[in-house]
């Protein structure tokens, strides 16, 4: 009893101090090894990977991790996580009753699942935990936490000591972006493109968006081309298997970018082109409303400042008192964490 006692003592620690911590991160590696160190006070783990999708479009914001799968491991796993083939994938995992579920546990159930066991056991594994992280009926990412093979797999009850930690996980991942300003795109960051393959190999990519992409990878930088262009695999698969066109929003201390995905005509079956370039305001308003806890009402007068009309006609135009519109402006601003209507402007038109 006491030790149950102590545990849930700590769970409730773990949850209160996550988001807090996460808010001050100012890195995404030190946002994941901060995650990782708070979750593991609970679930203990050999090693982690914390991924942070677009909670519109569900493409890869960030993804970092210690101790984990390889790229190319981590690469099969989604794929065949976005086709279901997996007990556990994160797209039932966020339907369904839990959002917590285990491999290698032993469990025959998991028979269905062989690429999974095998790749556990070609990486040093023994054990795999996946945690989806949603809030509100949204997906915001998920967390992978990994044992190695020597080690005790996740028991039942660290299953829902997880669960409970779930929601406070996705809390932290929405501080760490909504916890710091809108930021205006700095000079340099210059529009760029990528050409990617069908075995995702990058055919060629322009200066330019070579630039951008560094962007989008935090300090100390790539080591490598492989850890360059790993950004840009998920919202190229994403493009193929929609046959359209996949966007995904990145913010990032130069402010936000966006990458598009769209499929080649006229070229080798499957090739995708990536454009790396400044979130233009209409593609970036939808991320920001989501990340930032804006209402439809409020990002209503967002469009509307847009395209520069002064507060009294956008009243008029969205049937509000010129009081009220002042007022969403206000909560605008504390959200965003701009100091007015131009800081806001200019930090979506880029």
């Amino acid at each position: 009893m006491g030790r149950s006692c102590d545990t849930s003592a700590r769970v409730d620690a773990v949850c209160h101090a996550m988001p807090g911590a996460a808010a001050e991160a100012t890195t995404v590696p030190e946002l994941g090894a901060e995650i990782s160190r708070q979750v593991g006070r609970v679930v203990p783990h050999d090693g982690y990977t914390l991924v942070a999708v677009d909670p519109v479009t569900r493409a890869y914001v960030f993804s970092v991790g210690e101790h984990s799968y390889s790229t190319r491991s981590q690469r099969r796993l989604a794929i065949e996580d976005a086709h279901r083939r997996d007990r556990h994938s994160f797209t039932q995992l966020v339907s369904g009753r839990r959002q917590v579920g285990v491999f290698g546990s032993g469990s025959p159930k998991e028979r269905d699942s062989e690429h999974q066991h095998d790749i556990l056991a070609a990486e040093g594994f023994g054990s795999e935990m996946r945690i989806a992280l949603t809030h509100g009926g949204v997906l915001w990412g998920g967390m992978v936490l990994l044992r190695e093979r020597s080690r005790t797999p996740f028991l039942p009850a660290e299953v829902q000591q997880a669960e409970r930690l779930a929601r406070h996980i996705t809390f932290a991942l929405q501080r760490f972006v909504s916890g710091k300003p809108l930021r205006p795109i700095r000079c340099g960051v210059a529009p760029g493109v990528a050409l990617v393959g069908r075995d995702f190999e990058v055919k060629g990519v322009t200066p330019t968006g070579r630039d951008a992409l560094r962007a989008l990878v935090p300090p100390p930088g790539p080591t490598d081309d492989e850890e360059l262009f790993a950004l840009l695999w998920n919202v190229t698969h994403m493009a193929r298997s929609a046959s359209g066109p996949a966007l995904s929003r990145i913010p990032t201390p130069q402010g936000w970018i966006a990458l598009h995905a769209q499929l080649l005509e006229g070229t080798v079956a499957g090739d995708v082109a990536v454009t790396i370039q400044p979130a233009a305001a209409d593609t970036l308003l939808p991320a920001v409303t989501a990340w930032y806890g804006i209402t439809s009402r409020e990002q209503a007068v967002i469009e509307q400042a847009l395209q520069g009309l002064p507060v009294k006609q956008i009243a008029r135009r969205l049937g509000l008192s010129p009081h009220t519109v002042n007022d969403h402006f206000k909560a605008i601003y504390r959200k965003t964490g701009v100091s007015g209507r131009e800081e806001l402007i200019v930090c979506l038109s880029g």
